[in-house]
């Protein structure tokens, strides 16, 4: 797996690209604002961008779902409870994006459990609301990595006090990944790379948490 990140404007969102260096097919993740750096780093490659993965629907982190998709035929993803955030996106003005971003119907629905597959690695889909109703986070099983969105950040979590966040839920989620295996690498949506490992204050996570 060749992994690249961009952290795109104003809010620092980590967008990544994920690659198959074998079938050299590719998959973003959370592209925010960094459209154009992402596309190119793809062309750098020589890979094929097949699908975008949206950790959560709010507009920071899915701002350019449908550039890529326009340019490179890519299917949108999203966790079924969130969908209805891209087409809502584009009728809001937000102050942190020069412009709302186009409505976008996704392609993918998914649900607990939904496997996505990119050449040879498999994206499995965790249910991890609190951020969102239907945030999730995309788990590499056979590369130990966790793409893991507003959910979890290194030494932190995502804020749960915006519309269709939850305390509890958050919760709920962060001791759900508490289980992974020590040595998973976390790329979080904002901030530092962590091992999930070295994240030891999960094993106190209790209600209530803000």
């Amino acid at each position: 797996m060749l992994l690249e990140k961009v952290v795109a404007p104003p809010l620092d969102n980590n967008a990544y690209l994920v690659i198959d260096e074998k079938n050299m097919q590719a998959a973003v993740v959370d592209p925010a604002l960094a459209g154009e750096d992402l596309l190119g780093l793809a062309e750098k490659h020589g890979a094929k961008i097949a699908v975008v993965l949206n950790t959560h629907g709010h507009p920071d982190p899915t701002a350019d779902d449908e550039s890529i998709r326009k340019a490179t035929g890519a299917k949108i993803a999203i966790f079924e409870l969130d969908a209805p955030r891209l087409e809502k996106n584009a009728r809001e003005t937000r102050w942190f994006l020069p412009a709302p971003p186009p409505s976008v119907k996704p392609d993918l629905l998914l649900k607990e459990g939904s496997e996505i597959r990119v050449g040879d690695l498999t994206f499995r889909t965790l249910h991890t609301p609190g951020h969102t109703e239907g945030s999730a986070c995309f788990y590499v099983a056979s590369e130990e990595a966790l793409f893991t969105g507003d959910t979890l950040y290194a030494g932190s979590h995502g804020r749960t006090d915006t519309f269709g966040g939850s305390p509890a839920k958050m919760v709920f989620s962060l001791r759900r990944l508490q289980e992974l295996p020590p040595t998973t690498h976390v790329y979080p949506g904002h901030g530092t790379e962590t091992m999930l490992g070295d994240e030891s204050w999960l094993t106190d996570v209790m209600y209530p948490i803000l």
